[in-house]
């Protein structure tokens, strides 16, 4: 497995903190126990770069990851977390909607779904929001190790149409790197147009 040049550029708590516009970016996202920090270690080969809580609904920023000074990934905090009081649900929102209507250079979206959950009004209102900001986004069917290889075809499919995905989802699993390889055809695209 290839291993790519990436390292920390800076953990934005509030959008005063986003670094300068330098890069193509591309955005991760998805609910809290969705598995963003391990997808961002599989794609770049690196077990440590983005920290893994066990706990869901720590990452109350964005992290900014420089990837082989060609393109960032931005770790954004993940939603749905029920513990987490409203105040800090609408600074999310808040958090998430001024980075992505604030003029950064977002080459794409990577929205996460666990492939074993039916999605639900919060993840309806993900999609929502990026169609309203006119992002590109893909769907990622994550934890895809969970189900029968006889299930994942079907499942994402189902899931493709229940939530209007632009193009077809990709099943993933870090654990067996499945869907690594198009998902780097996805981001290479994304940011060479």
């Amino acid at each position: 497995m290839r291993t790519y040049r990436a390292s920390l550029i800076t953990v934005a708590p509030v959008p005063g903190a986003f670094p300068p516009n330098s890069a193509p970016e591309i955005a991760v996202v998805g609910r809290s126990n969705s598995g963003k920090s391990t997808l961002i270690n599989t794609m770049v080969g690196q077990k440590h770069l983005a920290r893994v809580s066990g706990k869901p609904g720590k990452t109350r920023a964005i992290i900014f990851f420089d990837v082989e000074e060609r393109f960032i990934l931005a770790d954004l905090p993940g939603y749905g977390f029920a513990r987490a009081p409203k105040s800090e649900q609408q600074a999310w929102r808040g958090l998430v909607e001024a980075y992505m209507g604030g003029g950064r250079p977002i080459a794409g979206v990577i929205a996460l779904f666990d492939i074993r959950r039916k999605p639900d009004d919060l993840d309806r209102a993900l999609v929502s929001m990026l169609e309203r900001y006119n992002l590109s986004w893909r769907a990622v069917w994550t934890k895809a190790d969970k189900l029968k290889k006889a299930q994942l075809k079907t499942t994402a499919l189902k899931l493709d149409h229940a939530l209007r995905c632009q193009e077809p989802g990709l099943v993933f699993s870090s654990k067996t790197r499945m869907g690594r390889d198009e998902l780097w055809r996805w981001m290479d695209s994304m940011v060479e147009e």
